[in-house]
């Protein structure tokens, strides 16, 4: 084989079929205190399966020169040519200034729109021209945390975690100073936060959350919210923890976060690792995990594109990149897209993400090796939905999916050299 990759897809047989889905969830009834929500437009009729998603990440700062809504609605039909078919948006809220480091993870209002972005009538318009082009769009919900210039933090100390002298505390075991850590045995706090989640699937007609740091706020709390969301008959709602717990399956999230996934495949670049440590990957990342319920799988994203470097710099350039990202998109879970990536940009956007604008130009050679995977993702159930055989070896990651009578094949050279393999 070349060097990286080449990859290699080959569809055998392709017949498509249906599949429906029944989510049972024990019964809650859901809090709207005092408050009467009002749907605004048509709730969205086309949000994937859970197993037919394709994830694209917009951080709004770095997306445009305008850095607001405006600027992702200027290229939805460029993100919808990838093959994307969710769009999950950093947080859109106004962040805090006291203690605050211009972390948009530092909430100051759970229920505002910040104006850094532009209006609730933007975002609106951003949802609608998602929805239009068959798009579902989901909003980041930080729920461990708020700025410590949020309401509550006056109104309602109760609500926070508090040392022996009285006192609000940060996240224990971080050195996270700009946010204050929410209490979760506050009863009245987690109707709060939930009607706060409703309100935004009313108001703006967003298709569900990825909620950040899903091991954070205790597992009893997620089952209350999610029974809750679950109950917006109108609605069908895609929930993702940004976590790797596998309570959060029973939960009833439909998605976890493929952290240990990212850092396999790292070392895999970086130390020579097995190409086979994937396949155990693929078993302990879904236990518990039914019903379709799926690792969301990535080569980048906010964090660790800052921390970390690109996935050309990590993932050996361009080719190296590519042969990576097609096993994140077609083995075994949902892909997401870092905005930026598809154009193989050579630059960190670095925290709090308002020194970088992306190049859109920068590489557009890379952003047709994405488009070619993830359209053979997209027409091929087999990917999305079959049944996993490893096939790898130390250098190459080799695999099949196979459902009814559709089946495809895999291969991806994972090294920066020539190998033999034989199939």
């Amino acid at each position: 084989m070349k060097i990286y990759c080449n990859v290699l897809l080959i569809l055998f047989v392709w017949i498509l079929f249906s599949c429906n889905k029944n989510d049972d969830f024990p019964p809650f009834t859901p809090h709207i205190a005092d408050t009467t929500f009002v749907q605004y437009g048509i709730p969205f009729s086309g949000v994937p399966d859970r197993e037919d998603a394709i994830i694209y990440q917009v951080n709004i700062r770095a997306f445009s020169t305008t850095g607001d809504f405006q600027g992702v609605i200027a290229r939805l039909d460029s993100i919808k040519a990838l093959g994307v078919n969710v769009i999950y948006l950093m947080p859109i809220y106004p962040i805090g200034t006291v203690n605050a480091v211009n972390s948009p993870y530092c909430v100051k209002d759970y229920t505002a729109v910040n104006i850094e972005f532009g209006t609730l009538d933007d975002l609106r318009q951003l949802v609608d021209g998602a929805h239009s082009r068959n798009m579902s769009v989901l909003l980041d919900w930080v729920a461990n945390h708020t700025a410590w210039d949020h309401p509550w933090i006056s109104a309602h100390k109760d609500w926070y975690q508090q040392d022996a002298a009285g006192n609000i505390i940060i996240p224990p075991g971080t050195n996270y100073t700009d946010v204050a850590q929410l209490d979760f045995a506050a009863t009245a706090m987690r109707l709060e936060m939930i009607e706060a989640m409703q309100y935004w699937v009313y108001e703006a007609n967003v298709d569900g959350f990825r909620c950040d740091y899903a091991d954070g706020p205790p597992i009893d709390f997620w089952e209350q919210a999610i029974v809750a969301l679950r109950k917006i008959s109108t609605h069908k709602l895609l929930l993702f923890a940004e976590g790797t717990s596998s309570e959060s399956y029973t939960a009833g999230f439909d998605y976890t976060f493929g952290f240990n996934f990212y850092e396999n495949l790292k070392q895999i670049f970086s130390s020579n690792k097995s190409v086979t440590s994937i396949d155990g990957l693929n078993t302990s990342e879904y236990i518990s995990a039914s019903d379709g319920q799926q690792v969301v799988r990535y080569t980048t994203n906010h964090d660790v594109n800052s921390s970390d470097g690109t996935p050309l710099a990590l993932f050996g350039g361009e080719d190296g990149s590519v042969a990576a990202f097609a096993v994140v998109a077609c083995m075994k879970g949902i892909p997401m897209i870092y905005g930026g990536q598809e154009v193989g940009m050579t630059q960190q956007i670095t925290f709090p993400f308002t020194g970088i604008n992306i190049n859109w130009s920068e590489n557009t050679q890379i952003t047709q090796s994405y488009k070619k995977i993830l359209k053979f993702r997209n027409e091929n159930e087999a990917v999305r939905k079959g049944m996993l055989v490893s096939y790898s070896t130390n250098d190459v990651c080799a695999f099949t999916n196979e459902i009814g009578n559709s089946k495809v094949l895999v291969i991806a050279n994972l090294r920066n050299g020539t190998v033999n393999f034989t199939f």
